[in-house]
């Protein structure tokens, strides 16, 4: 088995941002292979200038002369591509070219990975804030229906309609009035006064 004399490999994931050196994002073989789910092999950049002359352009510049670039696949979904980038007019043998594929496809699980872990993280932050407020608001509802001897139900309405009349948020309400730090006297008073 011989690997192409590889000099270096981008790799393109939408959203990622590479201000340096926009042409890398805005077009080329890694863009293309992403957008077509399909892999893009071209022997000589130079010839392709007129289809991405700022792609071929900065390529040169590094002294890279072909690319093979690969779609980042996973199932039905092209999550990104990677390219291998080559000093030497030739692109990756066929089998090359399935390691190539396989080095995409573990980066395409991992990138998965690390999409799916984020979204739960996230997921597991609101449901934690969302349980904390709630922890707080029960807390405040029973210490104000303790005090102002008036029951559950009515101690929340008294809690949410300060809230609302303050434009405030229910669950800073209860977390001052449960810290002691609110002016509780218009919601231990019973109504009308």
């Amino acid at each position: 088995m011989r690997l192409l004399p590889i000099e270096s490999m981008e790799v393109f994931l939408p959203g990622l941002e590479i201000e340096r050196y926009p042409a890398l994002v805005e077009e080329g073989p890694a863009l293309e292979s992403f957008e077509t789910g399909n892999a893009v092999a071209v022997e000589d950049l130079a010839a392709e200038i007129r289809r991405w002359p700022g792609y071929v352009a900065r390529m040169a510049e590094q002294g890279y002369v072909a690319v093979s670039a690969i779609p980042l696949r996973a199932m039905e979904e092209t999550v990104g591509s990677i390219a291998f980038l080559s000093a030497e007019t030739s692109v990756l043998s066929d089998e090359d070219h399935r390691l190539g594929q396989a080095l995409a496809d573990v980066a395409a699980l991992c990138l998965l990975q690390h999409r799916e872990l984020h979204h739960y993280r996230t997921l597991s932050a609101q449901l934690q804030t969302a349980l904390d407020s709630r922890v707080i608001i029960e807390q405040a509802k029973g210490m104000l229906a303790e005090r102002a001897g008036i029951d559950v139900a009515t101690a929340f309405r008294r809690l949410r309609a300060y809230a609302r009349g303050s434009s405030r948020k229910l669950v800073e309400v209860a977390r001052e009035f449960v810290e002691g730090t609110l002016d509780s006297e218009k919601l231990l008073q019973p109504r009308g006064r």
